[in-house]
């Protein structure tokens, strides 16, 4: 792991090595951070090698007998940490805790979810006192703005103890990330960048008229192209499609990453490039038959995207997404790691931490659906998916190549990406009712408000008053130098500088009002333009100063310059009146636990049942905890109870469809629904009852294959929804203490964990 200098810089040679790898640099300064006893951060470009970092400090944990944490922003990749993990520790050196899995809890190495460990920190949870050391991977996903604030509370409440590893893709303010944990943790953090890459990458546009091309080529050919068009042509530009660019880059670009952002158009693209495309010898196609036939059995049994999977991954091409089952998911992940898959069509999940790196990565559009528009990608996202390409110790080069369609140039323009130019890390940070109770829980009043001004968004906030103050400042004393120079007439109409273009426009103005005669005159409009004559002429009457052409020259550019300084002036004071103010936070956790009072979950700071039992639930903590008091979960048998915990925890996607059957009576539901939003405003319930038809089928033993009748939803989707329905039901389980409910919470869990929904064997 040498790094090869840049020109004119100093050759660094490492002399230490881990596992007879030698380092890069940015690799031995974290290294030595950790041997000193230092929180680290490292900042580095993806698949720079930031993994080792992480791998040696686990190991350096536990050959000290001492316990650590590492935490992942996905399942996906806590379950690939934990399978590298259990090779190099065994298996019971390492546990797993994630929504869907819990196990070997009392392991030296636990591997969890990000929102699994601020769960416990935020609920004081004893386990913890006796870990050292906590992984943040991905930590750049506080800038994440449906999840960030768990990331944000994980680092807020972390125990002083512990000391913290975070892992993160180049940001544009780590400094600002680094000093903001220092202060708030009260302890030095080392921040570790790096923005070389060992690999380089290339970034090339694609059109079919264009080949790979740079951004100034592509756009070059495209103004050519339009201006010596013919009127009379018909579409000027040849359309492109993604085989147009598989062709171009499959004999000395595979394997490659084909990013498309939809799931369906997935399993298209990779089927339409199947039938023109076979990248496997005999040998390596029967290796993926019998792999197919060891994971999923006899080929009767299985479902028909399984068969199409194989169909494909016979050809080596095969798609990755979400609404794939976690089988099937583990199956084209294994295929891919092994070099038996050269094309894998996916989503963009697949560039998040888990480690297939490719030499090439394809986009098929440079625009995405973030849930409520179509936009741009970010320059993070594109660096953070082109960053898997560049395999180390094969490639001499990554490449990464952007489909453009040149018929909407003009209306819809490729970004062009600057690494240069990373948006920063923002807060996130969102209070919810859980961590006011929690809170309430486990902190005086005095620590609450100091928790809440150790926020990221507080610590940011804090930074830009202070800049805007001292920019203020600088430009008010540069406007008053501005102001020495000048007559004390400068700011009024005495001043030729000032009553010139002023009397041009008056004469303008008188001009325009005769051209319109005595009938228009008289009009509305024409009455206006006399008043307004009116009253220049007034502001107009004095006699301007007699400067000489010098005099005039240096007034005219210092009123100009502080023209500009005045404007820039104000608006630094409106951005000033527009940032939260310091107490924004902790005034609405005070609204917040008002709210929570009212309801009887808080009497006089202290937690009653309702507020102890919401404490430990982390979805729709209000609702589900009224759901528990009501006494409504007694008037329904185990299926229903787990129909309506389905319902309560579920986000339909757009298009989504269900039959319609009679599940159970919702009216209870809607009543309980109804008080919590006339507390808590309508924000503060979701639920879809829909997908309980799904959840009810199941629960009652109904086979998979019949219960994907029933709706849309990919089996991923279906399967995810029964595990969310297990977590929701584990977190009710550890809130409740009647034994008569825990044993029935028990029971319906067995109900949902079988056969296609039960966890893999990890």
């Amino acid at each position: 792991m040498r790094r090869t200098p840049g020109r004119n810089e100093l050759i660094f040679v490492s002399e230490r090595t881990y596992h007879g790898l030698v380092l890069d640099r940015f690799q031995e300064e974290a290294l030595d951070a950790i041997d000193e006893g230092q929180s680290v951060i490292v900042a580095a470009p993806t698949g720079t090698g930031k993994t080792l970092v992480a791998d040696y400090l686990v190991e350096k944990v536990m050959s000290e007998g001492r316990r650590i944490i590492y935490t992942a922003p996905i399942k996906a990749l806590s379950n690939q940490k934990f399978k590298d993990y259990k090779q190099l520790f065994g298996v019971d050196q390492v546990g797993i805790l994630t929504g869907d899995v819990v196990l070997n809890s009392e392991a030296p190495l636990l591997i969890m979810t990000t929102e699994i460990f601020r769960n416990q920190v935020i609920t004081g949870d004893p386990a913890l006192e006796s870990v050292s050391y906590i992984i943040f991977d991905e930590i750049h996903w506080l800038n994440d703005e449906e999840r960030g604030t768990v990331w944000e509370e994980s680092i807020i409440l972390a125990p002083p103890h512990m000391k913290l590893l975070g892992l993160s893709a180049t940001v544009a303010n780590a400094r600002q990330l680094v000093d903001w944990i220092g202060s708030i943790r009260q302890e030095e953090v080392a921040l570790i960048q790096e923005n070389h890459r060992i690999v380089p990458l290339e970034y090339y546009y694609f059109a079919k008229d264009t080949g790979l091309v740079n951004y100034e080529k592509l756009w070059k050919y495209y103004r050519q192209r339009i201006q010596s068009a013919q009127p009379t042509e018909g579409s000027i530009f040849a359309p492109t499609h993604h085989l147009d660019l598989i062709k171009v880059i499959q004999k000395h670009y595979l394997p490659a990453l084909y990013f498309v952002f939809s799931r369906k158009q997935c399993a298209d693209k990779a089927s339409e490039l199947a039938l023109i495309a076979n990248y496997l010898k005999p040998q390596e196609k029967r290796q993926v038959e019998d792999a197919f036939l060891e994971h999923f059995g006899p080929e009767s049994d299985w479902y028909p995207s399984t068969r199409l999977l194989r169909r494909l991954a016979v050809k080596g091409i095969a798609f990755h997404h979400a609404g794939l089952m976690p089988s099937q998911k583990v199956l084209v992940e294994e295929l891919f790691l092994k070099r038996l898959i050269h094309v894998l069509y996916c989503t963009e999940t697949f560039s998040v931490g888990i480690n297939y790196p490719v030499r090439s990565v394809c986009f098929d559009t440079l625009n995405k659906f973030d849930g409520r528009n179509f936009r741009p990608l970010a320059n993070h996202e594109f660096f953070q998916m082109s960053g898997r390409a560049g395999r180390r110790g094969l490639d001499e080069r990554g490449y990464s190549f952007a489909l453009v369609d040149l018929n909407y140039m003009e209306k819809n323009p490729p970004p062009r990406f600057n690494i240069n130019r990373l948006e920063p890390l923002t807060s996130q940070f969102k209070l919810s009712y859980n961590t006011v109770l929690n809170l309430q829980a486990t902190l005086s009043y005095e620590q609450i408000q100091i928790y809440f001004q150790k926020s990221f968004a507080a610590h940011s906030n804090l930074q830009t008053h202070g800049q805007l103050i001292a920019e203020l400042a600088q430009l008010e004393e540069q406007f008053n130098e501005k102001g020495e120079h000048v007559c004390r007439h400068t700011d009024s109409f005495a001043c030729p500088v000032k009553y010139l273009p002023k009397k041009k426009e008056l004469d303008r103005l008188k001009r325009s009002y005769q051209a319109l005669g005595p009938r228009r005159q008289n009009r509305v409009y024409g009455r206006e333009m006399a008043r307004k004559i009116k009253n220049w002429e007034k502001l107009l009457a004095t006699t301007p100063q007699k400067c000489p052409n010098p005099k005039l020259a240096l007034c005219e550019e210092e009123s100009k310059q502080r023209r500009k300084l005045q404007q820039r002036m104000i608006e630094i004071r409106k951005d000033l009146k527009t940032l939260p103010d310091q107490n924004f936070f902790f005034n609405e956790f005070q609204f917040k636990k008002n709210q929570l009072t009212q309801m009887g979950y808080i009497r006089e700071d202290e937690l009653l049942p309702r507020g102890e039992c919401a404490r430990h639930i982390y979805v729709q903590e209000l609702l589900v905890t009224e759901l528990i008091f009501s006494g409504l979960l007694e008037t329904m048998d185990d299926d229903q109870l787990n129909a309506l915990l389905s319902a309560i925890d579920f986000e339909a996607r757009k298009n989504d469809y269900f039959q319609r059957l009679p599940v159970l009576d919702w009216t209870p539901l809607q009543d309980l629904a109804r008080y919590i939003q006339s507390v808590c405003g309508p924000e503060s319930v979701r639920y879809d009852p829909r997908v309980a038809v799904i959840v009810y089928s199941w629960s009652q033993g109904v086979s998979f294959a019949e219960v994907q009748r029933l709706s849309n939803l990919d089996e991923g989707d279906i399967i995810s929804v029964i595990r969310r329905t297990i977590d929701l039901l584990r977190q009710m389980r550890d809130a409740v203490k009647e034994p008569a409910l825990l044993q029935r919470l028990k029971l319906c869990m067995d109900k949902l964990d079988r056969d296609e929904a039960a966890v893999l064997a990890l």
